[in-house]
């Protein structure tokens, strides 16, 4: 997961933590709605200066922004990056014992 997918996963889930609308952001912030907006969509990216009036506007440290386990929509990205091989080799095994066994059942 990069960088601007982790910023934008927690701008938004941050956001809605504090009961802001983009419009709403957008005022407090003083930027257009459609800023918000194209930051979201991964259109745009904030400047230093934007994302620590963000970051005052949510009441968090910019920092927050950034943490890959900031939402919750990040950590289950992390825990997928991290576990999916682990889990599909498990299951593998797994079923490779099973099919030996039947097979020696035949």
């Amino acid at each position: 997961m990069g960088i601007r997918h982790t910023f934008i996963q927690n701008l938004k889930y941050y956001r809605k933590q504090a009961g802001l609308t983009q419009e709403k952001l957008a005022e407090k912030i003083e930027m257009s709605t459609a800023y918000i907006g194209d930051m979201e969509a991964r259109e745009r990216f904030p400047s230093a200066e934007t994302i620590d009036k963000i970051a005052e506007a949510l009441n968090i440290r910019p920092s927050v922004l950034f943490d890959e386990f900031g939402s919750p929509d990040n950590i289950k990205d992390s825990f997928k990056k991290i576990y999916t091989k682990t889990l599909q080799q498990e299951l593998k095994e797994k079923l490779d014992q099973a099919v030996e066994e039947v097979c020696k059942q035949i």
